[in-house]
């Protein structure tokens, strides 16, 4: 049976001549959040929307999303490897250069006024769903536009934007989220067709502001990261999972568990990631990875290093889940910093 995961893991640790060493603490920890969604509404199709008068029109707003720069990554001056230039883009730059295929399709979809704009999007079999700060639409295969520009508000309760747009291949639906004072508002279509299709919409709260969430695709359940908590990420939960099969059935009461990463070193913000599976064919339950960089140019970490958590969830009894201490993977020394922050 083709694994296109343990493919890419294969290729990830061969190709980068990475050492996997030993579990930075003792073993694996429970959650510190068992909870369910606060509320669940069902809300009717865009087609649907669009016929009786319901559907809002995405808005245009000029304005900064982000004027603080919250949270931007910091160094200790003059701390860290390599210096002077990045060694890999020197090599990229003498690497042989090789004229790739035309596109076979390219149209203009989101555009906006506001800064940043926050492009996301997912294709599945016959649709692509787009979207951006505060709205989204949806194009066939072909480019043709399927709804006018809309409004988070035609699927939240709200717009607060930061969106991100799923395909989940295995169930054959599309998700999409966003953020709200203290939690997520997730969507997932009633079937494959984002056009003619419902919305399952939840509310699951976090306690403290979620920023930057990011989603992967397994088969156990939806994994979020967040740039949460940047003080305490080693102790509060970053990492959450919500339990994919009852959403995808349109459950009322979804289950959601957070954990926070044991042993992570974070310098203002950042941004760990689950993995998110693809192909054809799903995952086994459980070990889930989750990754983040540790750049010796940060205070407390003495050399450049990836570190790789696993989680593994029970839906069953929730508070027996767990995830794993840190693996530590070695690395070539490495700049994680943007030119000024």
């Amino acid at each position: 049976m083709k694994q296109t995961i343990i493919l890419l893991l294969t290729a990830f640790f061969a190709g980068c001549s990475l050492l996997l060493q030993a579990q930075v603490n003792d073993g694996p920890s429970g959650p510190t959040l068992v909870t369910k969604n606060s509320t669940m509404t069902e809300v009717a199709s865009l087609a649907e929307q669009m016929a009786n008068g319901s559907f809002k029109p995405a808005e245009d707003r000029i304005k900064e999303f982000n004027p603080k720069r919250w949270g931007a990554n910091t160094s200790v001056p003059g701390k860290g490897l390599p210096k002077g230039n990045d060694p890999l883009w020197e090599k990229q730059q003498k690497a042989p250069q090789r004229q790739g295929r035309a596109p076979i399709l390219s149209f203009e979809a989101a555009s906006a006024s506001a800064t940043p704009t926050d492009p996301t999007g997912a294709v599945g079999p016959n649709h692509f769903m787009n979207s951006w700060n505060s709205s989204f639409r949806i194009w066939d295969k072909a480019g043709n536009p399927l709804t006018n520009a809309a409004s988070l508000g035609t699927i939240f309760p709200g717009t607060l934007g930061d969106p991100i747009v799923l395909y989940d291949p295995f169930a054959d639906r599309f998700l999409i989220s966003e953020f709200f004072e203290d939690g997520f508002d997730v969507a997932i279509s009633k079937g494959p067709n984002p056009v003619t299709s419902g919305w399952y919409v939840y509310r699951f709260p976090t306690n403290t502001f979620p920023d930057y969430p990011k989603f992967s695709v397994w088969s156990d359940g939806y994994y979020i990261t967040s740039n949460k908590d940047q003080e305490s990420a080693g102790s509060s939960q970053v990492v959450f999972v919500l339990e994919r099969a009852k959403m995808i059935a349109g459950n009322t009461s979804v289950q959601m568990l957070g954990f926070p990463l044991t042993g992570i070193i974070t310098s203002g913000f950042y941004s760990p990631l689950a993995f998110n599976a693809n192909g054809p064919t799903p995952p086994p339950a459980g070990n889930v990875p989750i990754v983040y960089m540790q750049d010796d140019s940060w205070s407390g970490v003495s050399t450049d290093h990836l570190k790789v958590w696993s989680v593994n969830v029970n839906w069953t009894t929730p508070a027996s889940s767990t995830i794993s201490s840190p693996q530590i993977i070695n690395t070539a020394p490495f700049d994680g910093l943007f030119d000024g922050g």
